[in-house]
């Protein structure tokens, strides 16, 4: 391990003050005598941290400066990241330069620990299904693979038409009448030809037909809404069942909604309709409306899909995919339901589920490892 004071908080002294730049806000330090700055100098990625006390010890011989504490508190502080992180690295020169960007953003989350390169190394290995490839999907694709995903698996029947374009972002007027898997699949392998894209087109109609296609998979991400309701119970399922992590959601009128289910640890969405329904009265009314949308499609929410947001749910799910495999932080959705509103785009959390022992589907489900 080599110490780095990472390029991405550049120190500036100012009078006796020694000033860290982070995201948006400045670590202001005292520095009277000037063992800080002397310590920062010292940590540009050359020496290991007992070379380090060495050359501290030399330069200022007289010092009681802590440079391990030291060492320790700028770690935590989240300024150094460890030099030596690049030669234990398994992405290759191209891939370092495709996801440069990327690693810029994970160097503000690494430590001495855990490195940028390794939070792109668990994207890369992560085996992702996408079911549906309409508005939310279509984005979301494109996204996966800009992040690095290398190994996707996308899931759609349907057929393009004109009214899909106001946010259906893979296709164009030219492709109208076309299947869309076809045409999503030359999409995205023309914009990572080094993926792994695998395509099916598959009418989702029961629980094993999920199955089909979230067994072998580290996360899912549902974008389907046929049929309505039942594909939801499906895919909540399928996904217990292969203990699979996954996110669903959509956008209703002027709202987009996400939630994330963690097999073992969260609730399910079994769960969540059993805690939902408090009293005769609203489990009458909700079977109603379930009822209704699976009898009648193209009524209520169903007549609205604005473009901006399905922006903000893609914006939503994605970075909840990312917090949930590299780790950078704490998934925002997991066992509750976050909406956000066209009114001000501000997430809330609007239900929130435990996990029920008694539950049929996965009260008997254990984490996976």
């Amino acid at each position: 391990m080599r110490p780095q004071l990472k390029p991405t908080n550049p120190a500036y002294r100012v009078g006796d003050t020694i000033l860290l730049q982070q995201t948006g806000t400045m670590l202001e330090i005292e520095d009277d005598d000037g063992d800080v700055a002397e310590l920062l100098a010292l940590l540009d990625g050359t020496r290991p941290p007992a070379e380090v006390e060495l050359e501290f010890r030399r330069r200022r011989p007289g010092s009681a400066f802590d440079v391990a504490a030291g060492l320790a508190q700028l770690d935590e502080a989240g300024l150094l990241a460890d030099a030596d992180a690049t030669a234990g690295s398994t992405l290759s020169d191209y891939e370092r330069e495709r996801w440069k960007r990327n690693l810029g953003f994970f160097e503000t989350y690494a430590n001495l620990a855990t490195s940028k390169y390794s939070m792109q190394e668990r994207l890369r290995d992560c085996k992702v299904a996408l079911l549906g490839m309409g508005g939310v999907g279509s984005h979301i694709s494109l996204d996966l693979l800009g992040l690095g995903v290398r190994d996707l698996r996308i899931v759609d029947f349907d057929k393009i038409e004109l009214s899909n374009l106001n946010r259906q972002v893979l296709y164009t007027e030219a492709d109208i009448g076309q299947r869309k898997l076809p045409a999503a699949l030359k999409r995205l392998q023309a914009y990572y030809p080094a993926a792994d894209i695998d395509g099916q087109e598959l009418r989702l109609g029961s629980v094993r037909d999920v199955e089909t296609v979230v067994a072998d998979r580290d996360f899912v991400i549902c974008c389907v809404d046929r049929p309505k309701v039942h594909v939801n119970l499906w895919v909540n399922e399928a996904c217990v069942r292969a203990r699979v992590p996954y996110t669903g959601g959509g956008v209703q009128m002027q709202r987009s909604i996400l939630y994330l289910i963690i097999p073992g640890v969260t609730g399910c969405v079994e769960c969540w309709r059993r805690s939902a329904a408090d009293g005769e009265g609203e489990q009458a009314l909700r079977r109603q409306l379930e009822e209704r949308h699976a009898a009648e499609p193209g009524i209520g929410p169903d007549m609205a899909a604005f473009g901006p947001m399905v922006t903000t749910l893609t914006a939503m799910i994605v970075t909840e995919f990312v917090r949930f495999v590299t780790g950078i932080a704490p998934p925002m959705a997991a066992g509750q339901l976050i909406e956000m509103n066209f009114a001000d785009l501000a997430p809330t959390v609007s239900e929130r589920w435990e996990r029920r022992a008694d539950c049929a589907v996965c009260g008997e489900v254990t984490p996976s490892s």
